[in-house]
């Protein structure tokens, strides 16, 4: 289900970027490399590979966390600690629903199964998650990027 897809490997190296639009998610980008033996450690052994699939919050789920995020920045500020609360809640409330997405996401994809992790379908990753408020612009869009090291990748 990749669609969109600029760039590739080719047996290179070099990094494969595509995306993938199932409901729940303004899009799941796929960033994979691998690092030339004689670089510097980042992670496994070298010569492994690891992928980075980013999920995208929607559109109206970014407006929701954005404003929730920047009212309850500016009521901590002004030391209204209840209204901060109210709203840091809100901001939970938030990344629960993403995260949920997040997961459904990966179960789909897992299930569906990427040739570039292995040939075996449906699939097992392992995977390393985590969540960012912004763009590596400091825009705001949330996102969560899903590390999977793609030598464990195993038949379900």
């Amino acid at each position: 289900m990749l669609a969109g897809a600029r760039g590739g490997d080719g047996g290179d190296g070099r990094l494969l970027e595509g995306a993938v639009l199932p409901a729940g998610g303004r899009g799941v980008r796929l960033r994979a490399g691998r690092r030339e033996t004689g670089q510097e450690p980042a992670g496994p052994a070298a010569g492994s590979e690891i992928a980075d699939l980013i999920w995208e919050a929607p559109d109206q789920l970014t407006a929701e966390h954005g404003q929730a995020f920047q009212v309850a920045i500016r009521a901590h500020h002004a030391a209204d600690t209840e209204r901060a609360e109210q709203l840091w809640e809100k901001v939970r409330a938030t990344w629960s629903q993403a995260w949920s997405a997040n997961y459904a996401v990966l179960e789909f994809l897992q299930g569906t199964g990427l040739t570039r992790f292995s040939p075996a379908k449906p699939q097992q990753w392992v995977a390393a998650s985590f969540e960012h408020h912004t763009s590596p612009h400091g825009l705001p869009r949330p996102h969560i990027h899903n590390i999977v090291i793609t030598a464990l990748t195993t038949r379900a």
